[in-house]
C-alpha cells in the first residue's frame, strides 16, 4: 500500500468518526460543501490531509442522504 492509499484510508476512518459526532446543522453544511472549521482543524492537527478529510466527509454525506448543489 502506498502513502496516498494510506492517507485515504486514514481520512475515511476519521471522517466516519467525525460524521457520527456531527450535529444536524454541521451535517447539512457538509451536504452543501461547508465543513465545520473546528473539527477540520482538529483532524488536520492530528496529521490528516484536509482535502482527503473533505472528500471522505462528502462520501459520508452521500451515503447518508446525498449531497446538495
Amino acid at each position: 500500500m502506498n502513502d496516498q492509499n494510506a492517507l485515504r484510508l486514514a481520512a475515511h476512518g476519521k471522517a466516519e468518526q467525525m460524521w457520527a459526532t456531527m450535529t444536524k446543522n454541521e451535517k447539512v453544511g457538509v451536504r452543501f460543501g461547508m465543513f465545520p472549521a473546528a473539527k477540520m482543524q482538529a483532524a488536520v492537527s492530528e496529521g490528516h490531509d484536509s482535502k482527503e478529510i473533505s472528500v471522505a466527509l462528502m462520501n459520508c454525506a452521500e451515503k447518508d442522504g446525498g449531497m446538495r448543489a
